[in-house]
């Protein structure tokens, strides 16, 4: 589990090493200072009372106005970029006027990646150099935002070098050792990997586990990134305030609450990857039990009774707020799909499959017709250009011109907007087809109507699973290192990225450009179908108008 992984790196090689004295034999205290990407790091694993409980008094952010703590030690966790080294120096080299000491008594820094030597000797040759006990590259520039899933560089985003060591540094942090393989037909996929390659080298890390890494470019899958998706997880994060595994939501007096959704929740396992439809099932079973709690609180009890409840409160008051938040992100999402969003996401469905449920197979005309009925200025901007766009990527893609301009003259869509549709066509021509779908037809596809489409993902990671990739589309950096007798492998590295008592397969895709939530679907589905650890990362999760976001900047 990548998040548990992450969380004893922070703990046992940062901050117990610092704040256990061993003379003492107690904690010493120190203060945290965590960059951007180091609190995203941080936050994603462990709680504030986690990070207290090994000695910490107070976090801080680095690029914030800080109050000096002269007689405190400070532990600094930080990307190694220029900026953060000057606000590193300047603490250390303070004494004027205004701040006759520096801001700490000494600090210990750890770097996320590798520090270049032009940074390291500048930072070497201040006069800050001599407050600093610890001065380590801990390679640990990754966020693992679930137990399969991991982000890199969300600091830097574009810069090639610093998404390849984010890779490495997972690769490194999981002791991986990965045979590369990169998309011919993406210039980054290609260079990314050389930098992996080079950096692991470089790390010269004990990495014992092989897996299979390839790097694809979010154009192999254009579509999966505009479709809404109705499984719980995607939806909540593309409809609702669900943000970074919190839920925030309006309660009965209209307060604003706070609720975590994560994978400590055994609920939010089992539910997150339902489709909609399902986890209504579930709504009256919820409700039930809120109500047998509520009725637990009944006023008419006996002193005894009324001990045993307030022994209980905390837990009584948690499992009251999960039951409540899971009830209002079901009917929240449920008025969302109902309210005006169910004609719509159909649609979608049969664009991205060409075919209708029943299998007919959709025309051009026949589908600019129902296209139509879709643009009208009550239905927002986002998703009409979303419906345009996957129509252009599906059932138009040898049209273009010609539906383009008929796009132009008959919808009120911002002139501006019509850039993201030519962005978007210029992507996908740069990159030739996608061989990775291959469609479950109907009858055999016994799914919701409005979850046909399968991720590009999906067909990719069983050809890398069937040995069939073609290795001339997705070429090998090097020799290829993965043995043909898994048995060969040795034992006591069985246990692999998630705690598995036996030697798993595995495979680790990255995304430049960032990955969906119906891919982080698939990931799991097929990890449980096939017995295979199946990691996937990328530069960014997206939601269906973040993509859009991204399209538009690049306009």
């Amino acid at each position: 589990m990548l998040r548990t992984l992450v969380k004893n790196q922070i703990i046992e090689n940062i901050l117990r090493p610092q704040n256990f004295d061993s003379k003492l034999g107690h904690k010493k205290f120190s203060i945290l200072i965590l960059d951007k990407s180091a609190m995203e790091i941080v936050n994603s694993c462990l709680s504030l009372n986690e990070v207290f409980e090994e000695g910490v008094t107070l976090v801080e952010d680095l690029t914030k106005c800080r109050e000096p703590m002269p007689s405190m030690e400070a532990i600094y966790v930080m990307a190694a970029v220029p900026d953060s080294i000057d606000i590193l120096i300047r603490d250390f080299t303070r004494q004027s006027k205004h701040f006759p000491e520096n801001s700490y008594k000494f600090g210990h820094v750890f770097f996320l990646d590798v520090c270049n030597d032009e940074l390291f000797n500048k930072l070497a040759k201040s006069s800050a150099v001599n407050y600093l006990k610890t001065l380590k590259e801990i390679n640990l520039s990754f966020k693992p935002v679930e137990s399969q899933i991991f982000t890199v560089n969300s600091q830097d985003e574009g810069n090639l070098k610093r998404t390849a060591d984010g890779i490495a540094s997972f690769c490194a942090a999981s002791k991986i050792n990965p045979t590369l393989r990169f998309h011919t037909n993406n210039a980054q996929s290609a260079e990314i990997c050389y930098q992996v390659d080079q950096t692991l080298k470089d790390i010269q890390s004990d990495l014992t586990t092989q897996a299979e890494l390839v790097v694809i470019d979010r154009s192999f899958d254009l579509i999966s990134p505009l479709l809404h998706e109705c499984t719980l997880q995607a939806m909540a994060s593309d409809l609702t305030d669900f943000h970074n595994g919190i839920y925030r939501y309006k309660g009965d007096e209209d307060e604003t609450k706070e609720i975590p959704l994560d994978e400590n929740d055994p609920v939010w396992l089992e539910v997150r990857h339902k489709h909609l439809a399902d986890v209504l099932k579930s709504v009256p079973k919820l409700t039930k039990e809120l109500q047998q709690i509520r009725g637990s609180s009944s006023t008419n009890k006996s002193a005894k009774e009324v001990q045993t409840t307030i022994r209980q409160l905390p837990a009584y008051l948690k499992k009251k707020s999960k039951a409540e938040a899971y009830l209002n992100l079901a009917e929240e999402c449920r008025e969302k799909y109902f309210g005006s969003l169910d004609k719509i996401i159909l649609f979608e469905q049969d664009m991205a499959i060409e075919h209708t449920p029943e299998g007919n197979e959709l025309n051009d005309s026949q589908t600019v017709n129902r296209l139509s009925t879709f643009m009208s200025p009550e239905i927002p901007t986002d998703t009409r250009l979303r419906l345009i766009l996957i129509f252009l990527l599906t059932i138009g893609k040898e049209k273009d011109e010609q539906f383009l301009n008929r796009f132009i003259r008959h919808t009120d869509i911002p002139d501006d907007e019509f850039k993201v549709i030519q962005k978007m066509l210029n992507w996908r021509d740069g990159s030739r087809s996608s061989p990775f779908h291959r469609r479950r037809p109907p009858p055999e596809d016994e799914r919701y109507p409005s979850s046909r489409w399968d991720p590009k993902l999906r067909n990719l990671i069983q050809d890398i699973q069937q040995k069939r990739l073609d290795e001339r589309g997705f070429k090998f950096l090097g020799q290829k290192t993965i043995s043909e007798n898994r048995a060969a492998t040795s034992a006591r590295y069985g246990g692999g990225l998630i705690g598995r008592p036996k030697e798993r397969r595995k495979i680790i895709v990255f995304v430049i450009g960032g990955i969906t939530y119906s891919e982080i679907r698939t990931v799991y589905e097929m990890s449980e179908q096939t017995n295979t650890t199946i990691i996937l990362g990328s530069n960014t999760v997206l939601t269906p108008s973040q993509f859009l976001m991204s399209l538009r900047s690049a306009c």
